[in-house]
């Protein structure tokens, strides 16, 4: 149960990322979308241009269409944030089919400066030079703007709500689609990065306690073993220190190992610091209001409004604005909370002013259709964007001829799809952020919860063995030096392999053998007075069959040390015709069990059987008459070789 729900967590965690995949392709949509609507805006003032002559128009064409197969290069970049080859010499070119081409055809040509803008954005490095570059173009746009149309506002908007909208949106989206890939490349070496400082933590605490009472007792166990011999008296109250040592190191290493099965205990891991969120949130706002803002002030200052009437004006914009960002500021559920009714009350805003200012004065409706694509689903959505796509063509604001119709539908269309790929991409961003900082949680509460396992399963039976070993040693110091002095000997083994294993721990699970561990339990068995049967024919398994197999073995000796009165207790391990490798430990000393006081099967046996499900196969425990049966069953279809 406990791992299916990690699989589920991290199942859970993983989501966002399949979106991820995405984020280059809707980012390069977004800008060809972009693009193509400026780039038709640029062929309809030529086609309607009635300075030029065909010749002059064919020119200007075969220049534009350059001009975008430039802006295309440098930047819709490799899915790595890469810049092209020769990025230099193509942002040099695109500077110069941007300007030159001016001197001829300029009542046409004064909307690109925007891509360059762009360009300079996400080509030049460092971070000064590139917005120095984006600036410089925002500069240059001032006296293109008073040249065609001679007056500050025109020339402010074309600065604003041109160049340095169309820049910043280019610049936004490529810069989103790298940080999708940034966060998409390092998700795991966060993981990574806060298991390895959950293991040392957890080696640093284990070595300080466990490690520590295991170093004095090997440290000192040479004058343990002479004291036996000569001064038999004495040794006895050592030995005794040395017991209580090994039962410390126990009672510790049991403490670990429940208090690492918490994995809810475990704190959500530290993420550096990163401009994701907060940058993108801003990045987003200053976008929209460059989107909404200029063009309905742009009206606004050439009419000719009484104070009230711009007081009430203003106040209507910043709520629409506000509205508008809010809405286009989705919430974990994919959409703000009450989008219905925010949405409502934005249609509210679009229209219902109309009866106080004009259309061309309050032109907010041509947003909507953006909003539309981000809050609406489905076949509704299809049908309010065309509906508002058409807004100019209900209220007749611009449009005069059956092109200019087409070119306001484009134009409406093309922000609305900014909108979309600015919100899509900035909310996929927030939530990969997020999301990356929930995965390397759950990788380290599964680090935590293999900690407390592997302490259970590996430590547990060398430290019981070392303390029945210290047992006998004291019980035979006085009658038997020599026995005793063997049992230490023995102890003092089982303490330097606790030793290692205590090392071996926060690394991770090292590799065990059925075959090694089987004589290992039969001596210890044996020493604990039980006649012990071991009979293991299994030849050569797979490393990870073999170490899950040597750790159910390791933990049912070790509830034999523990839990039984057991005489007997036999050992088998066989394969099945079938593939199948079955390893059984039985003993006869069945303790009564206090079933009001059972609450399932033990750390131990929940290890085994998540241990034993992760390789197909099962674990059976329970009382057999007057015996107790422990039984793993577990595929083996590579037999035949084993993993260095």
């Amino acid at each position: 149960m406990a791992s299916g729900v990690r699989r589920s967590a991290i199942r859970a965690a993983l989501g966002p990322w399949e979106g991820a995949a995405l984020a280059p392709l809707l980012a390069r949509v977004v800008v060809g979308v972009v693009t193509g609507g400026f780039f038709f805006g640029g062929f309809v003032g030529l086609v309607r241009s009635t300075d030029l002559s065909s010749t002059a128009k064919g020119v200007a064409l075969g220049l534009l269409i350059a001009l975008v197969a430039l802006h295309i290069r440098n930047c819709l970049r490799p899915a790595d944030g890469s810049r092209p080859a020769g990025w230099a010499w193509t942002l040099a070119a695109q500077a110069l089919l941007t300007y030159v081409p001016m001197m001829w055809f300029h009542d046409t040509w004064y909307g690109n400066s925007g891509f360059l803008a762009g360009a300079a954005l996400l080509l030049l490095r460092p971070a000064w030079v590139a917005w120095a570059g984006f600036l410089a173009v925002l500069a240059a746009q001032v006296p293109v703007g008073l040249a065609i149309r001679p007056t500050v506002v025109e020339a402010l908007y074309l600065v604003v709500g041109q160049a340095a909208l169309v820049g910043l949106a280019v610049y936004a989206l490529a810069g989103l689609t790298d940080l999708i890939a940034a966060l998409s490349a390092t998700r795991t070496a966060l993981a990574e990065a806060e298991v390895a400082r959950e293991r040392l933590r957890f080696a640093r605490t284990l070595t300080a306690g466990v490690g520590a009472n295991l170093t004095r007792i090997v440290g000192r166990g040479d004058t343990l073993l002479a004291g036996l011999r000569e001064r038999p008296d004495n040794a006895r109250r050592e030995l005794a220190d040395a017991l209580e040592e090994a039962r410390g190191a126990m009672t510790q290493a049991r403490a670990f190992a429940h208090a690492h099965r918490d994995v809810e205990a475990a704190p959500p891991p530290a993420i550096a610091a990163e401009p994701t969120p907060r940058a993108v949130s801003v990045l987003r706002v200053v976008i929209l209001v460059l989107l909404i803002v200029p063009l309905p002030v742009r009206v606004l200052v050439v009419n000719d409004y009484s104070p009230a009437r711009q007081a009430l004006f203003a106040v209507l914009l910043l709520a629409f604005v506000v509205l508008y960002v809010h809405n286009c500021t989705p919430a974990d559920g994919g959409r703000p909370r009450r989008w219905r009714w925010t949405f409502a009350a934005q249609v509210a805003l679009a229209y219902v002013p109309l009866v106080v200012f004009d259309e061309q004065t309050w032109s907010v409706g041509l947003f909507l259709a953006g909003l539309a694509l981000v809050l609406l689903r489905g076949p509704v959505r299809v049908l309010a964007v065309a509906v508002l796509a058409c807004h100019d063509m209900y209220l007749g604001t611009w449009s005069t001829t059956a092109l200019d119709h087409v070119y306001n539908i484009v134009w409406i269309l093309e922000r609305a799809v900014l909108v979309y790929g600015l919100v899509k991409l900035a909310d996929l961003a927030r939530a990969l952020h997020a999301t990356r900082s929930e995965l390397a949680a759950v990788h380290v509460a599964r680090e935590r919860l293999r900690f407390g396992q592997d302490l259970h399963d590996l430590l547990g039976f060398s430290l019981s063995a070392l303390v029945l070993k210290s047992q006998l040693a004291l019980r035979f110091a006085d009658r038997d030096p020599e026995l005793a002095g063997a049992q230490l000997a023995e102890g003092l083994a089982m303490a330097r392999q606790a030793l290692a294993d205590v090392d071996t721990v926060a690394g991770g699970y090292r590799g065990m053998s059925l075959v090694v561990e089987a004589r290992s339990a039969r001596g210890i068995l044996t020493a604990a007075g039980m006649t012990v049967d071991v009979a293991v024919d299994v030849g050569e398994l797979p490393v990870g069959t073999d170490t899950v197999l040597a750790t159910v073995l390791r933990e049912g000796a070790t509830n034999v040390l523990r839990h039984s009165t057991a005489s007997r207790c036999a050992i088998t391990a066989s394969v099945e015709p079938d593939g199948v490798v079955v390893l059984t430990l039985i003993n006869d000393g069945v303790r009564p069990v206090d079933r009001s006081a059972s609450t399932g099967p033990g750390m131990g046996l929940c290890s085994l059987i998540e241990r034993l499900e992760a390789l197909g196969g099962s674990l059976t425990a329970g009382a057999d008459g007057e015996a107790f049966r422990l039984s793993a069953r577990v595929p083996a279809p590579d037999r035949g070789f084993r993993n260095a």
